[in-house]
């Protein structure tokens, strides 16, 4: 009992004296050096080189949201490409944290326009124009998208000026800070050397027009669904195809959330959620389509609602085949060229 009690008076003391030295200049001093040279490393730090089709989920929630997961982003690299599929709330943080080379980004693949999928189109083209990509940002998607696109540009116009007028026009070209725009049709949208990018029609009614993509690269591909319900064209595209990341909703959780809102006497959210049902692919349904179809990897990600515990999470796995996932923020997939391999990195 006596050592117990010095033990802890020693700790006391210690964590006295530890608090008392975060009020000394000098202290301060160096702890900040450290700081410093730790942050300058990790602005420093670069993506590791590599051949393979690269996916990152640098957004795997929606916008029924009980993590700190962030919303509906998708980002796929090459050594000659880099491509961002949706853009949401909190997808920056996760691409920064990564160190993806955001100077070299080509373009922004938007599937549609929900709040959740271009919350950060801005924080993209912001964050990327600082480290000096060469060219505008080119944002793709489907009819609707000049709107969107013109929307941002106005909304930001003054927040362009200040930063411009303050860093210099040399360091931050004004022309480079506004969002360009291309809208596309389904079918081929992008041919860039051994990259094809492939728009379909999503189902994801009343939201139109709504795309999912498909992208080719040396014999590696990857359909990302963005918000939709497997449909015919789902069927046709994921043919083949080596991973297939589609948005994916527990009916049973959503079910419960929506009648525990209406037991509670909260009717507008058990509608909200009741609403949801039907223009989200159940998990069971994604569950079907890759025993129909030859899909290398199938991971779940735009989770709705993404899981808060482990019970959630086995709910959402209940009869997943073992070459199924769900995708969690900060994942990767390796997908190397000249092989059927697949390498998940887990964050």
């Amino acid at each position: 009992m006596k050592k117990t009690i010095i033990v802890v008076v020693s700790l006391l003391i210690l964590a006295g004296v530890a608090r008392l030295s975060f009020k000394l200049p000098a202290f301060q001093n160096l702890a900040l050096d450290v700081l410093g040279q730790g942050f300058v490393q990790q602005a420093a730090r670069s993506l590791p080189e590599s051949d393979a089709l690269r996916v990152f989920v640098c957004g795997s929630a929606s916008p029924l949201g009980m993590t700190d997961q962030a919303q509906a982003c998708i980002a796929v690299l090459t050594p000659e490409h880099f491509y961002v599929i949706d853009s949401g709330a909190g997808s920056m943080r996760n691409i920064t944290g990564a160190g993806l080379p955001t100077r070299r980004i080509q373009g922004v693949l938007l599937t549609h326009f929900h709040s959740d999928h271009i919350a950060e189109l801005y924080e993209l083209n912001l964050n990327s124009w600082i480290q000096g990509r060469p060219e505008p940002l080119m944002v793709f998607g489907p009819e609707g998208v000049g709107e969107v696109v013109d929307a941002v540009n106005a909304g930001y116009r003054q927040d362009r000026l200040y930063r411009s007028e303050h860093h210099g026009a040399a360091l931050l070209p004004p022309a480079l800070g506004v969002l360009k725009h291309h809208s596309i049709e389904p079918g081929i949208v992008i041919e860039d050397g051994a990259l094809t990018v492939t728009a379909y029609v999503a189902g994801h009614a009343p939201v139109h027009p709504a795309v999912g993509y498909r992208i080719d690269y040396q014999g590696r591909s990857v359909v990302i669904s963005g918000d939709s319900n497997v449909t015919a064209d789902t069927r046709r595209v994921v043919v083949g195809a080596d991973l297939l990341l589609h948005d994916a909703l527990s009916v049973p959780v959503v079910t419960n959330l929506s009648e525990a809102a209406a037991d509670a006497g909260l009717a507008r959210i058990s509608k909200i959620m009741s609403d949801v049902l039907d223009y989200h692919a159940s998990a069971a349904s994604v569950v079907e389509l890759g025993q129909n179809a030859d899909i290398g990897m199938v991971a779940f990600y735009h989770l709705v609602p993404a899981p808060p515990n482990v019970l959630v999470e086995e709910i959402f796995q209940r009869g997943f085949p073992s070459n199924y996932l769900l995708a969690e923020d900060g994942m990767w997939f390796e997908l190397p060229v000249g092989s059927d391999d697949i390498k998940v990195i887990r964050p």
